[in-house]
């Protein structure tokens, strides 16, 4: 089984949003070992919040950091995207949520504004999101089950 995973030109959006917000996270993360007593003494306590750091760079270098043109899809290597994409992917899916439930009160500003409601459009794009993270995570764990690396 390949360990390349195809993102649909419709989810990049999606990704690339998750992976700034995981960038963001990342770099709180190196933040608060900076901020730790010791830290001279301890440069291991840098390795997983910069590989994490890097791990996020590297994948939004490969999708792109911002839309460019139209969108197409990408290919990415699991075994060396999988933490970059999952947390993106989770945090993408927590920013949609609160799409879903905030869909009514934006409706309704929408609507003071004569604008076309966004509810169903939202709830459409959510479930796209849910049903792509499915994929992503049958794909790896048929991986895992090869002997990869699980998530």
């Amino acid at each position: 089984m390949s360990n390349m995973l195809r993102v649909p030109a419709g989810m990049l959006g999606e990704l690339r949003n998750g992976l700034h917000n995981a960038l963001g996270q990342a770099t709180q993360d190196v933040s608060l070992v900076t901020d730790r007593g010791g830290r001279e003494r301890h440069p291991e306590w840098y390795v997983q919040p910069l590989e994490r750091l890097e791990g996020v760079r590297a994948l939004l270098d490969l999708v792109g950091w911002a839309e460019i043109g139209p969108p197409a899809a990408v290919q990415v290597d699991l075994d060396a995207h999988r933490w970059a994409l999952m947390s993106a992917l989770e945090i993408a899916l927590i920013v949609g949520g609160d799409d879903v439930e905030e869909a009514g009160k934006v409706d309704a500003q929408r609507a003071e504004r004569g604008q076309a409601p966004k509810r169903d459009v939202t709830l459409v794009r959510v479930l796209a999101l849910r049903e792509f993270i499915s994929t992503v995570e049958e794909q790896a764990s048929a991986l895992g089950a090869q002997g990869g690396a699980v998530l």
